[in-house]
């Protein structure tokens, strides 16, 4: 039987997707996110815990925590600086965990340490002793942030969590702030990773779709756009000025002082732009390949028999 989706809100458009550890996730046909059963939604939001953030969940992720700061986090800071458009002199990890992508933006850039910020609801008992390591929400902190990042956090987060950061996230932004998601979405759960849905362990409870985001990001004042070529990340921006329409022009033409920024640390300017080029022009291979094996088959299917 369809059920409603808490994303999109719209009625009867859920269907069953998979079951994981005896809970059942339904995609929805409108937005394309794929959501754990509506119950638990519910019973987390009156503040049941599927699985709570203690030390034994942070005894199993602060290895892979420290791995992301050092390689893929990093480009992800990186990118986010690298797309800005208006220059980063604040920056904010959103759901910092240990802290530890802050502590080393820091040592790449310690001329700099004092623009770089990190928000934590749950930290572990091992966590940055940065000063700008901060315990609380983004609703907490004083603003304006320039860009931020937010990593492997909002597939934790029922729709009513995530707007609440989305109302924190408008709070501290200006017109043209940049803040990167780094999250499993429909594409990436269907092709690259079927295990990320995963209740009991991680806690991934929804993996958000772009249209699902529109509507709970929208209303707020956020745009939201697609990343090309990456089925794990997508960017929302305040109040935009910019328009998108060559998003090459976001990594080959970068504002001036944010590229000088990044090439302090000049590998973190390369991990950003790298990233940020190879999975856009692997988008466009992969649109001009599938248009030419559609007009292949239209002309087989043209073909006189």
């Amino acid at each position: 039987m369809n059920i409603d989706c808490p994303v999109c809100t719209s009625v009867g458009v859920g269907e069953t997707y998979c079951v994981v550890d005896d809970f059942t996730y339904y995609r929805c046909a409108v937005c394309e996110s794929i959501f754990i059963e509506p119950e638990v939604i519910i019973a987390m939001d009156r503040g049941e815990q599927l699985r709570g953030y203690d030390q034994n969940y942070w005894q199993s992720e602060l290895r892979a925590a420290r791995q992301r700061s050092r390689s893929d986090g990093l480009a992800r800071a990186g990118e986010a600086i690298l797309y800005a458009r208006r220059e980063v002199r604040r920056f904010l990890d959103v759901g910092a965990g240990p802290g530890y992508l802050l502590d080393q933006l820091g040592l790449l850039l310690p001329a700099h340490a004092d623009l770089f910020h990190a928000v934590e609801m749950f930290p572990p008992e091992e966590h940055s002793s940065h000063p700008n390591y901060v315990i609380g929400a983004a609703a907490d902190l004083q603003g304006p942030f320039d860009a931020g990042v937010c990593i492997e956090v909002i597939e934790h987060l029922t729709p009513a969590m995530l707007t609440e950061l989305i109302k924190g996230l408008a709070l501290i932004s200006e017109a043209d702030s940049i803040w990167l998601f780094n999250t499993g979405m429909p594409d990436y759960v269907r092709h690259e990773d079927p295990g990320y849905l995963d209740p009991r362990k991680r806690g991934h409870i929804i993996s958000y779709g772009l249209p699902g985001l529109r509507k709970l990001f929208e209303s707020h004042g956020f745009r939201v756009s697609e990343l090309p070529g990456k089925s794990f990340a997508f960017i929302v921006e305040y109040r935009p000025t910019a328009s998108l329409s060559d998003f090459s022009e976001r990594f080959y033409a970068p504002l001036p002082a944010n590229k000088k920024l990044l090439n302090i640390a000049g590998l973190l300017y390369l991990a950003a732009f790298e990233s940020a080029r190879s999975y856009y022009f692997q988008a466009q291979s992969k649109q001009r390949t599938e248009w030419a094996l559609a007009l292949e088959a239209e002309l087989r299917e043209r073909q006189p028999r």
